[in-house]
């Protein structure tokens, strides 16, 4: 994982939130995550900008590592990573710490994956009042309005860590169904996603006052979707009573909506603001690229 974006943005919030995601998809799954490895890939260090980039991206990357207590096990550096222009003009890429992390799940029969599994099943949504949700910095600013600004999301990494554990014993428990983070897009994204993978729709209803862009398509928060089977409604009842995690102010939870069996479907305060075929979604995201060819 890694958010160039983001680290060329803020060097240390972004590389924090590299080895954050990798460790949020590993818990995603049901894995413990245990040890990372980088790949560092940066511009020249020898100039002052390319300098402070590389040392800041280190230093997110051992405060995120130091608090989810994934050590490093080791990585490789790529510098000098510029071109040149007929005139002498030197581009550098933009830096990019690529994490991957390795987790532990002891029954693999229990590993989940992002896909929904059946119709009515309930979507919930749980993340981190205390970490930063913003259109800064994010894919919305990028791709809709061809700017890349703004401040990275600042992630409590105490919060994260509460919620990836939450998450994973929920998922050994039996109860969650299907589990996905809500990352690079925002939250309409990563509900898109699981649709495509499972080809099933969803009905999701948004009551935040926030704008509609902001709710769709703001980054950051900690925040992770995932599917309860009906069924095991009653368990999942009691299970969040008895969850010491929940007392805590600063971690929110709450269903959004259900598994349907086509239509990708969002409210907004009782507005229907998106509402497509499966289908459609489905060819955009295996034929966007081959379209041009």
């Amino acid at each position: 994982d890694c958010n160039d974006r983001w680290v060329y943005l803020d060097p240390q919030r972004g590389s924090i939130a590299a080895v954050a995601e990798a460790a949020r998809n590993l818990s995603c799954v049901g894995a413990e995550p245990i040890a990372i490895t980088n790949n560092l890939n940066f511009s020249s260090p020898e100039n002052d900008i390319g300098y402070w980039q590389l040392a800041t991206s280190c230093n997110g990357i051992t405060e995120a590592c130091k608090e989810l207590e994934t050590p490093v096990t080791g990585g490789n550096v790529s510098l000098y990573n510029e071109s040149k222009d007929d005139l002498g003009n030197v581009t550098p890429i933009q830096p990019t710490p690529v994490i991957g992390m390795v987790g532990l799940i002891d029954n693999v029969n229990k590993a989940i994956s992002s896909g929904w599994k059946s119709e009515n099943d309930d979507i919930w949504l749980i993340g981190s009042n205390s970490s930063e949700t913003t259109l800064g910095a994010s894919s919305y600013l990028e791709y809709f309005q061809g700017i890349v600004l703004g401040r990275p999301p600042k992630i409590d990494l105490k919060d994260e860590k509460l919620i990836q554990e939450f998450i994973r014993l929920g998922i050994l428990e039996g109860l969650i169904a299907s589990c996905h983070d809500v990352s690079d897009g925002g939250l309409a994204i990563s509900i898109a996603e699981c649709c495509v993978l499972s080809l099933k729709g969803v009905n999701i209803s948004l009551t935040d006052s926030s704008r509609i862009d902001n709710l769709l398509f703001s980054e950051g928060g900690s925040r992770i979707v995932f599917s309860i089977k009906k069924n095991k409604n009653k368990l999942w009842q009691d299970f969040l009573e008895n969850q010491k995690v929940l007392n805590n102010d600063c971690i929110f939870i709450k269903k959004i909506g259900e598994v349907t069996k086509e239509d990708f479907k969002i409210k907004h305060l009782n507005n229907i603001i998106c509402n497509l075929k499966i289908s459609t979604l489905t060819d955009k995201f295996n034929n966007a690229m081959t379209n041009h060819f």
